[in-house]
């Protein structure tokens, strides 16, 4: 019994030893460890799944840029990982980064959250794109015509304060984003061409949206709103206006362009006044 405890003293003693030689080899050898470019990550072993199809080109090297000055990440460093998730996180098309975890052969895992389009915002020069909260996104992934697809927020009067990945800081920008989120599956079914403010209204009233067809009818959509409660306005009136397409197939009338008003409970139409 003493002896079998002598040699666990024994081996004990040589784990601890043999932990300190290693704390020291890698002291002594840390600079040149991390400078090996054999130990470096590379895009190709960081396996973030499928790129949604709005992302056109391969953002691992970016990843690695945002992680490190030169984007060289070394394997051997004790904080790779998280220095490989703050540089994900970084990203503008990145919503949220999840688990990550280093696998064999040297591949790592990360789940990605992906921020996605719903809007082109027009500015003098062009468009820019936008998610649903409103936060700016990379310009070089949109054709002329995959940015045609979306929907337009038109009347803003304010420009980006930040780069790519930063939200734009205009209600109008962030709750027109919001609307359009909802209008995304059904833009080009119903031939909508932009979203913009509501002139018209009551002093009583918040910031109002109203949405202009390619055939000049104008759509009073009222406000944007967040909660359950404007859910259920929102969930009205696209069903409201999914019965009136199936019924007419346009939001024009015979005689030309109509004006429909979905603020009411009851929706109001009326023929849109000929510009004079």
């Amino acid at each position: 019994m003493v002896r079998g405890l002598r040699w666990v003293a024994v081996w004990g003693f040589v784990g601890v030893v043999g932990f300190i030689a290693t704390r020291v080899l890698w002291d002594g050898h840390r600079d040149e460890l991390l400078a090996d470019p054999r130990f470096h990550l590379v895009p190709e072993e960081i396996d973030v799944g499928s790129l949604p199809a709005w992302i056109h080109h391969d953002p691992r090297p970016e990843f690695l840029l945002n992680a490190t000055q030169d984007g060289a990440l070394s394997v051997a460093d004790r904080d790779c990982l998280a220095k490989l998730v703050d540089g994900i996180q970084k990203h503008p098309w990145v919503s949220r980064v999840g688990r990550a975890e280093k696998r064999f052969p040297g591949v790592v895992v990360v789940q990605v959250e992906w921020r996605r389009p719903v809007a082109m915002v027009r500015v003098p020069g062009g468009l820019l794109p936008v998610d649903e909260t409103g936060v700016l996104l990379p310009t070089r992934d949109f054709t002329p015509l995959e940015a045609s697809r979306y929907p337009r927020i038109e009347g803003a009067e304010s420009v980006p304060r930040g780069p790519a990945g930063t939200v734009w800081a205009d209600p109008l920008i962030k709750q027109g984003a919001s609307l359009a989120a909802h209008l995304l599956p059904v833009w080009v079914k119903y031939q909508f061409r932009s979203i913009m403010p509501l002139q018209e209204g009551s002093g009583t009233r918040g910031l109002e949206f109203q949405i202009v067809t390619r055939e000049g009818s104008i759509i009073q959509w009222g406000e944007a709103g967040n909660g359950p409660q404007e859910d259920e306005k929102t969930a009205r009136k696209l069903r409201w206006l999914e019965e009136y397409y199936r019924e007419h197939g346009s939001f024009a009338g015979l005689d030309g362009p109509l004006v429909i008003d979905l603020r009411p409970a009851e929706p109001q139409i009326r023929a849109k006044e000929p510009v004079r």
